[in-house]
């Protein structure tokens, strides 16, 4: 092959790996209720710390007197689930270096979690 036909086909090649999709998010579980509990979990274990990175929060609200609310660098209280719904609701979020508060707005004395963002 010669280097006339090379070149367009390298172009070509580079350009179909830039239009490649983006890295999937990492799926982190939520859980508020029943009860005044409210947690995350990432593969059936507590998270207190993550990489920056993607993410896709997904919250299982199982009670209508609590929300999900998300808070910390680049996210200003982001609301998951909120109050008065039974539902899963998914979000996906962009975490950077920081420390990030998960809360229920009526009960955040004492229902809420803190994540280390590295």
């Amino acid at each position: 092959m010669n280097t006339r036909r090379l070149i367009p086909l390298l172009a070509a090649g580079a350009l179909a790996l830039s239009a490649a999709p983006a890295s999937a998010a990492t799926q982190i579980d939520g859980l508020v209720g029943p009860g005044f509990n409210i947690s995350i979990s990432q593969g059936g274990k507590k998270v207190t710390s993550l990489k920056a990175g993607k993410y896709t929060f997904k919250v299982v609200d199982k009670t209508n007197a609590h929300d999900f609310v998300l808070n910390g660098p680049g996210i200003s209280n982001k609301t998951i689930t909120g109050l008065k719904e039974v539902a899963t609701k998914s979000m996906t979020v962009t975490l950077k270096k920081g420390t990030y508060i998960y809360f229920c707005t009526p009960h955040k004395s004492m229902m809420q979690g803190s994540i280390k963002v590295t």
